[in-house]
């Protein structure tokens, strides 16, 4: 049996100066959009920002309300933002979702006014299932569209926590500390398309979220500023990572995808906000 004969290894063939433009244009073009400041993405959270607090002023019902209104914000933004399959079943499941959270909440008079949230979202996580069976398209990117569903109830459910944040002596001071942190971190967002100032974004937005809630306690009265200063930093800290974090994402430029933006990075600090104040202002 005759030996074969060796193959020399192929080279590549060297790119033409077209082809290197492409490469080089693709190689950039994360990096810039993750570094472009996003303006509806800003007003909006700051128009939430002080929409939840004037509520807070009016009672858990009406902050409930403005959460219900910010979960059909991302409900309509959301499958636009991460590029979703079926859509509009999507939006479906998570205004749903939205409804039956803050509904438990406005429903619930005796604390704990959380005690029923869970059912609601156990009951929207059955409807994204349902949804996910009834879909007539095949089915494609299965696991990808029942993950973002659901990560976006819980995103609801996180803002819901502020509902009950009312109910607490002092603890509509203390939303409004929360929501003072929260609008001055997108005030910060600009720095991110600076260069050398954009590693300081973060530290800057919780540091001035800190002070603006330490601000509103001087004001208000309640709660005590050291308290303040902690809803405000953490507020701060965890919306703009958010916003950081999403900044990256394909389709972050559009209206409907800054929206959605907007509303998961300010109700994603619902969770901290409401420990923070069951600890140390109820």
């Amino acid at each position: 049996m005759s030996d074969l004969p060796e193959q020399a290894p192929s080279t590549p063939a060297p790119l033409t100066r077209r082809e290197r433009r492409a490469v080089g244009a693709a190689a950039s073009r994360f990096p810039g959009r993750v570094y472009v400041p996003r303006t509806i993405t800003m007003i909006a959270t700051v128009a939430f920002a002080g929409l939840v607090a004037l509520t807070g002023y009016a009672g858990p019902a009406l902050v409930a309300v403005a959460i219900a209104l910010g979960g059909f914000v991302l409900a309509w933004g959301w499958p636009a933002l991460l590029g979703l399959p079926s859509p509009r079943g999507t939006t479906t499941v998570l205004t749903a979702g939205a409804v039956f959270m803050a509904g438990a909440v406005v429903l619930t008079s005796d604390d704990p006014f959380l005690a029923w949230v869970p059912a609601g979202m156990a009951v929207a996580v059955v409807v994204a299932f349902l949804h996910q069976l009834l879909r007539r398209d095949g089915r494609p990117r299965l696991t990808e569209s029942v993950a973002a569903t659901t990560a976006g109830l819980a995103i609801i459910s996180s803002g819901v926590a502020l509902a009950p944040l009312p109910h607490v002596l002092g603890g509509a001071d203390a939303l409004a500390a929360t929501m003072a942190g929260l609008a001055v971190s997108a005030l910060v967002d600009p720095m991110i398309g600076i260069g050398r100032l954009r590693q300081w974004a973060l530290f800057v937005a919780m540091v001035l979220g800190g002070l603006a809630a330490f601000l509103v306690a001087l004001i208000t009265g309640h709660p005590q500023t050291a308290t303040a200063a902690l809803l405000g930093l953490l507020a701060a800290g965890v919306s703009h990572a958010a916003r950081r974090v999403m900044a990256a994402l394909p389709a972050a430029g559009g209206a409907r995808a800054q929206l959605a933006v907007a509303a998961s990075s300010s109700m994603l600090i619902g969770v901290v906000a409401y420990v923070v104040v069951r600890r140390f202002v109820a």
